[in-house]
């Protein structure tokens, strides 16, 4: 019965975010002073409040199709045109990013990038029809269904996949058992649970062949609440 209640849960979740007009997950359209690094879909992404302010998220390790040649560094320089937030079922709805909160000289765009989220500030105002999650305040069990949204490469439409969350991995990231299949450009999506609150970012993903299963490994939200912390107050 409990399955049932949450499998009615993912339904309601599903109709609420794909059926109706709200965008529920966006892409990245990057933009450089230099056009030819120029990418119009540099990975997926999506907005969350938190302590009443919006901000846009995707994946750090977006900066590897989004940069120049001579970024080495979380840092854009002075490189960067614009960063924005595209909706792909209405382009007329795009939302400018504004300072990069995480922005770090320091630290070097090598893999694995270490805590995969990339937080901005946002300029503007924010249209009506858009999914902004909140986090979820309660632990994660095992076992519990969640789902990740994304747009894969050279998709119209996103996607939404449902999968189990198993345990954290020894790097603080989700293990989700999700069905195969080739995700690529969903990286920076939003996770959520049952009821719509945001639990991770679509970071890790892979077909593990030796094993034949898929290994799905979204980031947390702990690095987020790091962020919001050491620049915000928390």
């Amino acid at each position: 019965m409990k399955r049932f209640f949450i499998l009615l849960g993912l339904l309601f979740i599903q109709s609420l975010l794909f059926a109706q007009s709200i965008d529920s997950v966006l892409i990245c359209k990057v933009q450089f002073k230099n056009e030819k690094f120029n990418n119009a879909h540099a990975g997926s992404a999506f907005l969350v409040e938190y302590k009443g302010k919006v901000y846009g998220c995707t994946a750090k390790h977006v900066l590897f199709f989004a940069k120049t040649d001579s970024m080495n560094a979380v840092s854009f320089g002075n490189s960067l045109n614009s960063w924005e937030f595209v909706s792909k079922t209405n382009p007329e709805l795009v939302i400018k990013a504004g300072k990069l909160i995480n922005e770090d000289p320091e630290e070097k765009l090598i893999m694995p990038l270490q805590n995969d989220w990339l937080v901005f500030e946002i300029e503007g105002e924010i249209p009506e029809d858009l999914a902004i999650y909140k986090l979820r305040d309660q632990p994660l069990t095992k076992g519990e269904p969640l789902r990740f949204l994304g747009y894969p490469y050279n998709n119209e439409k996103p996607i939404g996949i449902n999968g189990i969350f198993v345990d954290f991995t020894s790097g603080n990231n989700l293990s989700l058992d999700v069905p195969k299949g080739v995700y690529n450009g969903c990286s920076g999506g939003p996770v959520i649970d049952v009821m719509g609150q945001l639990v991770g970012l679509v970071s890790m993903g892979y077909f593990d062949k030796a094993n034949n299963k898929q290994v799905f490994e979204p980031a947390s939200v702990a690095y987020f609440k790091e962020i919001m912390e050491n620049n915000y107050g928390g």
